[in-house]
Formats: C-alpha cells, structure tokens, sequence
C-alpha cells in the first residue's frame, strides 16, 4: 500500500465516523483545504477519501461548489428502511438456520441474550442507552456474519454507516429503548429455538417501529437537513 492509500483510508475512515455520529452534520461543507489542514494529508488522499464517500452516498460531491456532507430526507429514510425490510428478514432468518448448526454462532446469540436481558432490567439512563445500541449494533454485525448469501451480506454491511447515522441524528429516545430492548430479545429467543420465520416476522416489526421512531423524532428538522 502507498503512503496516499494509506493516507487516504485514514482520512475515510476518520470523516465516515463523524458523519455516523452527526459530528459533521448534513449540508457540512468539506473543504479540501480545511480537510488537508485538519488531517495533515495532502489533497490527492483527500480527494480520494471524498471520492469513496461520494459512492458510499455519505457525500455529495457538488459541481463548482465542493464537497459537502449529504442530506437526509423523509424519502431517503424510507427509502432505506424499505431496503432495509427486504434484506434483514432474509439475513435472520439465514443465521436463525446458521445457529442451529454453527456452536460457535449460537453462543454468541445467546450471550447477546443474556445482555439484552441485563439491559432490561437497568434503569433509564443515557448509559443505558449507549450500552443497548452498542449491543444492538453488535447483534447486527453478528447477523450479517451469520447470513450465509454473500451478496447479501455485503449488502446490509453496506447499509450500516446509514442506519447508524440516522439513530445518531433522531437522537435517543429512552421509551423506544425500552421497546427495542424487549423487540431484541423476542428475536433472539426465535433464533435460539431455531424459529427462522418467527425471528424474520419480528425483525420486520422492529424495523418498522424503528422507521416510526425516526420519523417522529427527524421530520421537524428534516428540512433543514
């Protein structure tokens, strides 16, 4: 690897962790020459970190305007929860089969169970709340791991940074925790019994009230994003 490639992958991976956390908001102009300043890469590098966000869709790259962070709407929210519907039953219900095989697998779910159980009974806290969408996340990555189509997998892996800037950008919403929590642990009880269509009929419920979180709590700012 070049000193521009590698360059060039800190300074990707660096801005798609701040768009993810909503450090850099949507409409953020992204300079070349502030980015070279703050990450003490030379412009070809930056140019091509912008360029790979660009096709991650993070980016907008705006004809004699620049780079800018790209926007978020009501429609591409919808847009990616509709994917998100038809990819995710489908991958649960792929590491559902997996885990009836896999020893390995189906302790990792069950551990996860565990957790999403311990979650449950902790009070409300913005603690609380970090640690369930830490293992949130890490329930979805094991998902993903256990989906055996490759094409499928790499699909939802794709989608990620995009669902986790949108939960960062709605904020977090302690009675939807709740909920979600308990949506966790129906699914997780599903794949440990080996229920394949009981676990994808509720990770599409959770997607939905996810999508009903978000749009409650983004569509009084969605114009300004």
């Amino acid at each position: 690897m070049t000193a521009d490639a590698s360059k060039a992958d800190l300074v990707h991976r660096r801005l798609k962790e701040q768009i993810e956390l909503g450090e850099l908001a949507p409409g953020a102009p992204l300079s070349e020459l502030s980015l070279v300043e703050r990450t003490g890469a030379s412009r070809t590098p930056v140019r091509e970190a912008l360029r790979r966000l660009a096709a991650e869709g993070l980016v907008d790259l705006v004809p004699r305007q620049g780079a800018r962070v790209s926007r978020v709407s009501l429609q591409s929210v919808r847009d990616l929860f509709d994917f998100r519907v038809l990819l995710e039953p489908a991958a649960i219900r792929q590491a559902t089969e997996a885990a009836s095989t896999d020893p390995a697998l189906r302790r990792s779910f069950t551990g996860m169970r565990g957790e999403f159980a311990r979650i449950q009974q902790r009070a409300a806290s913005p603690a609380r709340s970090r640690a369930f969408y830490e293992l949130a996340d890490r329930f979805d990555w094991t998902v993903i791991e256990g989906t055996r189509n490759e094409h499928l997998r790499r699909t939802i892996a794709e989608l990620r940074p995009h669902t986790a800037r949108l939960r960062n950008l709605s904020h977090v919403d302690p009675a939807r925790v709740d909920v979600s929590v308990a949506e966790h642990l129906v699914i997780c009880d599903a794949v440990l019994r080996g229920d394949a269509d009981e676990a994808a009929a509720r990770t599409a419920d959770h997607l939905a009230g996810s999508l009903e979180t978000i749009f409650r709590n983004l569509a009084p700012t969605l114009d300004l994003l």
